[in-house]
């Protein structure tokens, strides 16, 4: 092809006078296209020998086409060109070839033209929401609200300008259809992939089964939505025919039969469609596995049920994933794969971040590093390990005649000090913790630290050294075979993962006490009940890691909740993830209140005699008086503690009165958390005292739900190691920790409390909190000021329980309740925050 097709009089001449510089050596080019679609200005990369030229990605990365000459005048690439073309290629950037005098190009790959990105109009998207529209048409009983319109056009607004979105929702705006509208009419006339991150498992469900199909059949649409799932939810067959071959429990041969029969039938592997699912245990032994895992050499790639999910994943516009799935590709991506080739997931442009208040915990549980003996073991056994007196593991079969000076046969024993060693380090670590459950490195352990664990450190790193330098010279061998069995792979996957596990040994080795990152320990136990001591490495703050992996890659960001905002403002969740550092002209903030009737049908009780939550008494006092408040109510009831001691202790104290009373009472622990909803929901007096998790997620409209008790106000231990660390971190800054941290912590979880009441417009009930900080502290008013707002009564604990129960027994009597088994026309128990209007 002549260059003067593909690039302008002006470039040329730039090209040739460089090239008379070079005089016969090879130049680097990188093309910039003008409007016509040539190149119209070219700047030099690199500049190299009369055979090769330098490639350089951060320079070559900055272009739309990479060019560069061969002074032999063939323009036949060669094998490393053909390689950079390639990795060029998946960021869109074109590679040219180009003769000495620049008369000719032969273009190895081209550029991908960016599409003039068509925006959308706010009233085109919201008439499939208003009266008469798509949705009133497909749901009679739907009618839109205008929070929800509002809400709509900031959405709009945020995918048009390239903003970072950031909105609270209330119960009942509809949130998800707020954005789903305009994602799907994005995705289809801009081609553009988005990704939807949610906190749960039920929203990321019921978006890609119900929500979305609906926005889809509303709007006219076909476009493929993939929920997206970790590698661990696929079976994988190479791993499931080995534990046939070998299984490690005689008795699980019948199960691991059945999966057998079960995978060759399924279209997908995944273990939702199992009816009768396997143990926790044989299923991590034959689920997918990054660390046992040969990609393309795998002998049964071609029935991987895992690349199936990922092509299926490539091809679609919108994709469903949690929020621990998304970190897990972002965290790919900032370590240099880069945001235009696949990771975990296909390359996206746009992304929504629903359920979004919980985003700084889940980056900091997946930004965080760790070691502990599972974790070691689980790799030393993948190298090595005898089951009934034969050898197993990846170093048998890779033994040859031309690794016999490698000494491989030390390897065995290497494991077992490395094994006893780390036994050792476990039982120093659990003395070191006594009864508690976890412990930070600060100054005031540096003495302990240096002198008892250091040396125990060396201990550990000692064989693992040798372990993994033998393994080292074990794949170089093989590197020189012309043929070599996918164990070679394998081998260097658990290598990685070994060299990663031996890092984190030198982190805590080199630990003085300076360090920005926040060094701890915590118990846990393993299948057989064998205590071990987890070392976690966590971010003092993921101000940056947001920075680096979400604000500035993607084109639009959107946030949203029904918990954000603290008192109406984002200064607290924004802080903590570097909103501020977003330029101010991209952030779009909006605050979108519940349009359900809360002052009517909601009230709020504080017991004023209540014993403060400090005192002895508090204790007693909690149990006799849910004892008498549950009973007066009926059930239909939801506890919230905040530690399990004190879960427990009340459980214990208040079960005989409501098994008495008839009244089924259920506590968090006994069942599996779906199991246990579940009967609560179906049993409609029953109790469910729970923590932690509990606060949130819960959805149980109607009957089942009138009554939510909060023990105390959800302060978090002080002495947890990140809190801690975080505290202390702002105390040096000068900033005030309690305000600006515990306590809007706090409101927030106490908004996620509050918001499990009222799940439907024809929800009613009252919230009770027996912490009178409530309203004898100043600070109480912040966690008042970020609830709706609704009637309270501070009354004595005698006077207070007869109100309740009436006021209860008043919207009882005035509300028809949905008949037992009854199906809502559409959506899930969570449809009332979609907007349906549905008013039973």
């Amino acid at each position: 092809m002549r260059a003067g097709e593909r690039f302008t009089d002006e470039a040329l001449a730039k090209i040739r006078h460089e090239l008379r510089q070079a005089q016969g050596r090879e130049v680097l080019f990188i093309g910039h296209l003008g409007e016509d679609q040539r190149i119209a200005r070219v700047e030099v990369g690199a500049r190299g020998t009369a055979e090769e030229v330098p490639a350089l990605y951060p320079h070559m990365e900055r272009g739309d086409v990479v060019i560069h000459n061969h002074p032999s005048g063939l323009l036949e690439p060669s094998r490393p060109d053909l390689s950079v073309a390639n990795t060029l290629g998946q960021q869109g950037i074109g590679f040219w070839i180009i003769d000495n005098a620049a008369e000719k190009v032969y273009a190895v790959s081209e550029p991908v033209i960016p599409r003039e990105i068509q925006t959308l109009l706010y009233e085109e998207a919201v008439s499939s929401l208003l009266l008469g529209g798509a949705f009133s048409r497909l749901l009679p009983s739907y009618e839109a609200r205008e929070q929800q319109l509002e809400l709509l056009k900031l959405f709009v607004r945020g995918l048009n300008e390239d903003g970072v979105v950031v909105a609270q929702a209330g119960t009942g705006v509809g949130k998800s259809f707020a954005y789903l509208l305009p994602a799907v009419l994005w995705a289809q006339r801009n081609a553009e992939k988005l990704v939807i991150a949610t906190a749960t498992i039920n929203l990321q469900q019921q978006l890609f089964e119900k929500d979305l199909p609906f926005v889809q059949k509303a709007l006219g649409t076909k476009l493929k939505t993939v929920l997206v799932k970790g590698r661990r939810n696929y079976v994988c067959p190479h791993r499931l025919a080995e534990e046939l071959r070998d299984p490690a429990d005689l008795q699980s041969v019948g199960e691991l039969t059945r999966l057998a029969d079960w995978a060759a039938q399924s279209r997908t592997g995944a273990f939702q469609e199992l009816t009768s699912p396997p143990s926790e245990d044989l299923w991590s032994r034959v689920c997918s596995d990054v660390d046992a895992c040969s990609g393309v050499r795998c002998a049964q790639a071609e029935s991987c049920f895992l690349a199936k999910a990922r092509k299926e994943a490539s091809a679609a516009s919108i994709l469903v994933a949690n929020h621990h799935l998304l970190f897990a590709d972002l965290a790919l991506r900032v370590e240099g794969l880069g945001f235009e080739t696949a990771a975990v997931m296909p390359p996206f442009q746009r992304l929504i971040f629903d359920e979004a208040h919980s985003l700084e915990k889940s980056a900091t549980s997946y930004f965080s590093g760790e070691f502990a003996r599972p974790l070691l073991q689980k790799q030393l056994n993948r190298l090595y390990r005898k089951r009934r007196g034969a050898e197993l593991g990846l170093i048998p079969p890779l033994r040859g005649l031309f690794t016999q000076n490698l000494n491989l046969g030390e390897i065995p024993g290497l494991i077992s000090a490395l094994t006893t060693q780390l036994e050792a380090t476990d039982r120093l670590l659990a003395e070191a913790l006594g009864n508690e459950s976890s412990l930070r490195l600060t100054k005031e352990q540096s003495a302990w630290w240096q002198e008892t664990m250091v040396p125990s450190v060396y201990s550990l790193q000692k064989p693992l050294s040798k372990i993994l330098h033998l393994c080292d010279d074990l794949a170089e061998a093989w590197e020189d075979q012309e043929e070599r069995p996918s164990e070679v792979q394998e081998l260097k996957t658990t290598l990685r993962r070994l060299e990663g596990l031996a890092q984190m040994l030198d982190r805590f080795k080199n630990w003085d006490g300076l360090a920005q990152d926040i060094f701890w320990f915590q118990k846990g136990r393993d299948a057989l009940g064998q205590t071990f001591i987890t070392w976690t490495v966590s971010p003092l703050s993921v101000r940056q890691v947001f920075q680096d992996a979400v604000f500035k890659p993607f084109s639009t960001v959107m946030f949203t909740s029904a918990t954000l905002a603290v008192q109406g403002k984002f200064t607290y969740w924004g802080g903590r993830l570097g909103l501020d550092l977003v330029p101010p002209q991209r952030r779009l903030l909006g605050l979108f209140p519940s349009p359900y009737d809360y002052s009517s049908r909601v009230v709020v009780g504080i017991p004023a005699d209540f014993p403060p939550p400090d005192s002895e008494a508090f204790t007693p006092a909690v149990a006799e008086y849910l004892s008498s408040l549950l009973t007066a109510c009926g059930g239909s009831a939801l506890v919230l503690f905040t530690s399990y001691d004190a879960l427990n202790k009340a459980y214990t104290a208040v079960r005989p009165a409501l098994v008495e009373a008839g009244i089924p009472v259920y506590r968090q622990g006994d069942e599996d958390r779906s199991r246990l909803l579940e009967r609560f929901k179906r049993e409609v007096s029953s109790v469910l005292m729970a923590t932690d998790s509990f606060w949130e997620g819960i959805d149980s409209p109607g009957e089942t739900l009138s009554l939510v008790v909060m023990v105390r106000l959800p302060f978090r231990v002080p002495s947890e190691p990140v809190l801690a660390a975080r505290l202390e971190a702002l105390k040096r800054s000068g900033a005030d920790a309690f305000m600006s941290y515990s306590l809007p912590e706090a409101v927030m979880k106490f908004q996620q409390g509050f918001g499990r009441l009222i799940r439907h417009s024809a929800d009613y009930g009252a919230i009770v909190v027996l912490d009178n900080r409530l309203v004898n502290k100043a600070y109480g008013q912040a966690f008042l000021a970020s609830v709706p707002e609704t009637p309270r009564w501070v009354l004595p604990r005698r006077e207070l329980t007869p109100r309740i129960a009436e006021f209860l027994d008043q919207w009882r009597k005035r509300e028809r309740p949905l008949p037992k088994g009854a199906k809502i026309e559409y959506g899930s128990t969570t449809q009332e925050e979609e907007g349906y209007g549905y008013s039973g």
